[in-house]
Formats: structure tokens, sequence, C-alpha cells
């Protein structure tokens, strides 16, 4: 995070340019590790169309299935010690050099993807990738250029997207930073095996449940209509 003062001449004109841009990184891939890595320009979070909300942050916990450890914070707006990520009004999450250890891990159920939006990205965070074969991928900040820390910039608030590939699946991520600070909100995901990772009935959903109580209400009314005819 560096200061406003810096970040608000020259913004206005990265926006224009890159904000519709869909950047994607090269695909990191080890023995050891197989994960793809994309990102799309923020300011404000473009979300993700293709995953389901998993964590918001805005209850100051996580969902069931779910675990925090380590040291982080949560906060809204920008202050000395966060910024938010650019056109997030709600409260976000953070971690820094200034809490103890400056790193903390989201422990997830298994997944074939995730995505989170990263604020204000500086070369001084990293994340990894924990993965279910006891291994784990570490990307930094310098991987999204310009990592200037600019707090409103579209190219430094970016929706970053990691896939596993091959058999491995994500186990959770863990959020590092050496500075004040890495601030992130609204982990989005595919868990393995389909679902929607939120006991918020889908759509779909909904609308087959409505149409059986409706049918179950058709029901019940033939029956109350019903009368004996005596031979």
């Amino acid at each position: 995070m560096k200061n406003l003062e810096r970040t608000l001449k020259g913004s206005a004109a990265r926006r224009g340019i890159y904000g519709l841009m869909l950047v994607v990184a090269a695909v990191v891939a080890t023995p050891a590790s197989a994960v793809a890595v994309s990102s799309i320009f923020g300011a404000p979070d473009p979300g993700s169309p293709g995953e389901s909300l998993l964590v918001d942050f805005n209850s100051g916990s996580v969902p069931a299935g779910y675990s925090l450890s380590g040291d982080y914070s949560y906060a809204t707006g920008t202050s000395g010690s966060a910024a938010a990520p650019s056109g997030d009004t709600t409260q976000y999450f953070y971690v820094s050099s200034a809490i103890p250890n400056g790193s903390a891990t989201l422990s997830t159920p298994d997944l074939t993807s995730v995505s989170l939006y990263w604020g204000s990205i500086d070369t001084y965070n990293s994340i990894d990738v924990l993965l279910s074969g006891g291994g784990f991928f570490h990307i930094g900040g310098a991987a999204f250029p310009p990592a200037n820390g600019d707090q409103l910039g579209a190219s430094t608030n970016r929706r970053v997207f990691f896939t596993a590939e091959g058999s491995e699946l994500i186990t959770g991520l863990r959020f590092n930073s050496t500075g004040v600070a890495f601030e992130l909100d609204d982990i989005y995901g595919n868990l393995a095996g389909g679902g929607t990772g939120s006991d918020v009935p889908e759509p779909q959903s909904w609308m087959l449940m409505i149409a059986g109580f409706g049918m179950v209400g058709l029901a019940t009314r033939r029956r109350r209509g019903f009368k004996a005819v005596e031979a």
C-alpha cells in the first residue's frame, strides 16, 4: 500500500486504458505443483461469473468447512493500517508486517479453482496456493506488474484466478506480507465434485422448490374437494 496522494494523478488514465483488458499470466507448472494463473483488471472488482462466492469476510467469520489461522485483521475503508481494494465498500481481509508474522492461512474444502480480489498489489505481498498433494504453489505481487501499491489503479487491483491442473486440488490459500499491507476480498471458487459452496439455493433450485410447493398445494385442494359417493 502506498499513500493516496501519489496515486490520484494518472490513475484515471490507466483505468481508461486497462479497465476492460483481460490479462492472462503464463501457466506456472512444476512436477510438484501444477497451477494455472490468470487475472482481470479491477477498480472495482470485476467479479467471477464462472465461480461461486465462497467467502466474503463481511461477518468477520468464515463458513462451515473453512478455517482461518495465523495473524490477520479486517477493515472497511482506508486508514493508516490498510487500504480498501479499489471500489470495495464492504469489509475486507488483510495481513500486514504490522501484525505479528504477517501471514495467515485460509483452509478450504477441495477446490478445482479459486479467485480473489487482490487490492493495491505490491512486490512485498505473496500467496501460497496449498495443494492436495502436500505441496504448494508460490506467487508474489511482482508477477502482476507494475505492482507499485497504487490504491486506485486497475492494474494494481485485480481479480486473480488459480486453477488446479492434473490430479491436484486446491486446499487453501496462505497470504503473506512483509509490508503494510496485503488486502483482499470476496473469494470465489469451484468445489471439487460440484456444488456452490453456499447454503443459499441457486436460482434454478428456487424455481424447482416453488414448483414443488405448487404441486403440493394443488394436490391438497383436490383431496379437500373430493366427496365419497355412496352406492
